[in-house]
């Protein structure tokens, strides 16, 4: 009997060690949130895509019923919203669709959709005093006063066998695209976008800059 009662206190004991190590094993594990590192390096990226490195530019630059060829950086781009200029390098070859785009040159392909803007799957802001849109998804309006009818819906790279798709927070307040109306250039190491949207008479013009490594800069004209 003695034997008996002894086995019994040996195995509740053992049970007692296996539970306790159990619950240390529990207590000690260390749980690692990852968003906070992610959420980081997402606005790491956001930096870097915001960032270029300065450059200068050939352009004609015309004024009145004068042309000049000048060279120009980009804060000289940046500082008037009415300059008329053109680029002064050769334009790829276009490839006009119904909804899309393709501009090419050797090894460098860009294409930019567009697409029919769904008031349903927007968030539409009205100025107070007007039925006038003043922002649609919490962006400014850019060359509409009403419900827009197209979009720049995507815009990507096919860069020798490298496919780039572009942040579409880039493109995704360009309103009434003119597909006719864009070229593509590419100048030391980079590809220049430029597009001339509108829905009439509400006019803009906007200039994309991708240096070789995908960061991008984007210039508005507003007249």
């Amino acid at each position: 009997m003695r034997t008996l009662a002894l086995l019994f206190i040996i195995a509740v004991c053992f049970s007692c060690k296996e539970e306790k190590e159990s619950v240390l094993t529990v207590k000690d594990k260390i749980e690692i949130d990852t968003l906070p590192t992610i959420d980081r390096e997402d606005e790491l990226v956001k930096l870097k895509l915001q960032k270029l490195e300065e450059r200068y530019y050939h352009i004609k630059l015309s004024n009145a019923e004068i042309v000049k060829d000048t060279i120009v950086g980009l804060d000289f781009l940046e500082s008037d919203t009415h300059l008329n200029y053109i680029f002064d390098y050769d334009p790829f070859t276009k490839r006009i669709n119904s909804d899309s785009i393709s501009l090419y040159t050797k090894n460098i392909e860009v294409v930019i959709h567009k697409s029919q803007f769904d008031t349903s799957k927007a968030k539409l802001k009205y100025d107070t005093d007007s039925l006038n849109i003043i922002q649609i998804d919490n962006h400014d309006v850019i060359g509409v006063e009403g419900v827009p009818s197209t979009y720049i819906s995507k815009i990507n790279l096919h860069l020798s066998n490298k496919y780039v798709e572009i942040d579409k927070r880039y493109y995704e307040d360009l309103y009434e695209p003119n597909l006719d109306l864009i070229e593509a250039y590419y100048y030391d190491k980079e590809i220049i976008i430029v597009m001339s949207n509108s829905d009439g008479y509400l006019g803009y013009r906007v200039t994309f800059f991708i240096d070789e490594v995908l960061n991008i800069k984007r210039i508005i004209y507003i007249p």
